[in-house]
């Protein structure tokens, strides 16, 4: 939750603003997925980096610099003083070309999340608004939108589909004499679906009480 001026966190970067060590200075508290440092600050939501950032070097000179690391490391939460100044994105992508590291920002590499976020997002909806849950995944809120909607990282398949060891066993089952509402509780599947799936195997089996076959061709292939 977003603080009123007096958190820790804020005074963490006061105390730390003249920092001059000589190696990273990592953020101590939340980071989000991505690795970068977060913080609320009079009922808004920041980034350490950019926060410091601020605080040394005065506002940003226009709304599309970023809070740009000399030693390539926001994503491992440094929020040295003295690794932070003010950069276009252009001009940050050609600082991780010379230092050799891979061009990163607070959205992660590209901005991509992982299935095991989406997954995360879906479960905060009506826990959070949109735009904590935006900021504290490194995206943009109508990204979360799109995901609750479902217009963007669809849901996996629902869809349980036959293995051939359930195949096997299915065919047995009817050789038995079961019927599909018995087999259906020894496989764990709805009976509709073990009767669709056994005509579809071609095999076939009364399916009143008592489950007598009817036909279950030798040999025959138990794939479509």
């Amino acid at each position: 939750m977003a603080t009123k001026g007096n958190g820790k966190t804020y005074q963490w970067l006061l105390d730390h603003k003249d920092h001059d060590g000589d190696y990273c200075l990592i953020w101590p508290f939340y980071r989000n997925p991505n690795g970068y440092g977060q913080l609320g600050y009079l009922g808004e939501y920041h980034y350490a980096h950019r926060f410091m950032c601020d605080l040394v070097h005065g506002s940003a000179p226009s709304h599309d610099h970023e809070a740009a690391h000399s030693c390539g490391n926001g994503h491992m939460g440094c929020a040295h003083p003295k690794h932070l100044s003010w950069k276009t994105r252009s001009e940050n992508l050609l600082d991780c070309r010379e230092h050799g590291t891979q061009a990163r920002s607070c959205n992660g590499n590209k901005g991509r999340l992982t299935d095991e976020q989406v997954m995360q997002i879906r479960a905060l909806k009506g826990k959070k608004t949109q735009d904590e849950i935006a900021f504290t995944f490194g995206v943009s809120p109508p990204t979360i939108r799109d995901i609750f909607l479902g217009r963007s990282h669809a849901a996996p398949s629902k869809i349980k589909h036959w293995k051939p060891e359930e195949d096997e066993q299915l065919a047995k089952l009817l050789q038995d004499g079961l019927t599909h509402e018995e087999i259906a509780k020894v496989i764990g599947r709805p009976w509709k679906a073990v009767s669709g799936h056994a005509a579809r195997l071609g095999l076939k089996s009364r399916r009143g009480s008592g489950g007598v076959l009817l036909n279950a061709v030798a040999g025959q292939s138990l794939r479509d």
